[in-house]
C-alpha cells in the first residue's frame, strides 16, 4: 500500500474547547504515539485528511506525515472518531510504524463473484466484514478479496478458507464463518404464492 503525505504541525492545547475551535478553522486534532516514544498532540488539515480516506475502503491507510520538528515519520491510522449526527471527522489516532516491525490491523473482506446457492434461490449472508491479520507495513493491502462463486445453498466459507498472500498472518480463528448461503425462506415464498391467487367474490344471495 503507498504512503499518502500529510503535513501537521504540533498541538500544545488541549481540552474540548480547544478542539472545537480548531475543527471550526478547518483543521483535525489527532495524536501520534507508539513505538515506545511519547505520544503526540497534533493538528492537520482536516480536508486533506478526508481526500486520503475518501480514496481508499478502509480507514486504516499508511501515511507519510511532515511533522514539524521532527521531520517525515511513517503512521498508520489506527482510529478515527466521527461525529454521530453528521460523520464530521472529530479526531484521529496515528501508529507509529517501523520498516522491519510488524503491524496487526483490520483489514475489509470484499465478497466477489455470484454464489451458485443464490442463483439456486439462496439467500448469502456475510458473517464477518474485516478480518485481523499481521503484517509488515510494506505489505499492507487495502482489502482482501473473497470469491464466493462456489459456495452452495447451506454452505459456509471460513476464516481458513481465505486466500491470503503467504505475508499476512490470520490473527482470527480459522473456524470463524466469513459468510454462508441459507435457504430460501419457504414462509415468505408461500405468501408471496398467495398473494398472486385472484380475490374470489361471491354473490349474496336475495333474501327470499
Amino acid at each position: 500500500m503507498e504512503d499518502k503525505k500529510l503535513i501537521a504541525s504540533k498541538r500544545d492545547l488541549e481540552g474540548s474547547s480547544n478542539a472545537r475551535r480548531i475543527r471550526h478553522e478547518g483543521k483535525l486534532p489527532g495524536v501520534i504515539y507508539g513505538d515506545e516514544k511519547e505520544p503526540v498532540s497534533i493538528v492537520m488539515n482536516a480536508h486533506e485528511f478526508e481526500q486520503i480516506l475518501h480514496h481508499h475502503s478502509s480507514e486504516s491507510v499508511l501515511i507519510n506525515i511532515e511533522l514539524e520538528g521532527e521531520g517525515d515519520m511513517s503512521v498508520l491510522v489506527k482510529e478515527v472518531q466521527h461525529h454521530p449526527v453528521n460523520s464530521n471527522l472529530l479526531h484521529v489516532d496515528f501508529l507509529r510504524v517501523s520498516a522491519n516491525k510488524p503491524i496487526q490491523v483490520d483489514i475489509p473482506l470484499e465478497l466477489v463473484g455470484e454464489a451458485k446457492g443464490v442463483k439456486a434461490g439462496g439467500i448469502l449472508d456475510q458473517v464477518i466484514h474485516e478480518i485481523g491479520i499481521e503484517c509488515l507495513p510494506g505489505d499492507l493491502v487495502e482489502a482482501i478479496e473473497v470469491d464466493v462463486s462456489d459456495l452452495e445453498i447451506g454452505g459456509n466459507l471460513h476464516a481458513a478458507d481465505l486466500k491470503l498472500d503467504s505475508k499476512l498472518k490470520l490473527l482470527v480463528d480459522g473456524d470463524a464463518i466469513v459468510c454462508s448461503v441459507a435457504e430460501p425462506n419457504v414462509e415468505e415464498e408461500a405468501d408471496e404464492d398467495a398473494s398472486d391467487e385472484p380475490e374470489v367474490l361471491t354473490e349474496k344471495k336475495e333474501e327470499a
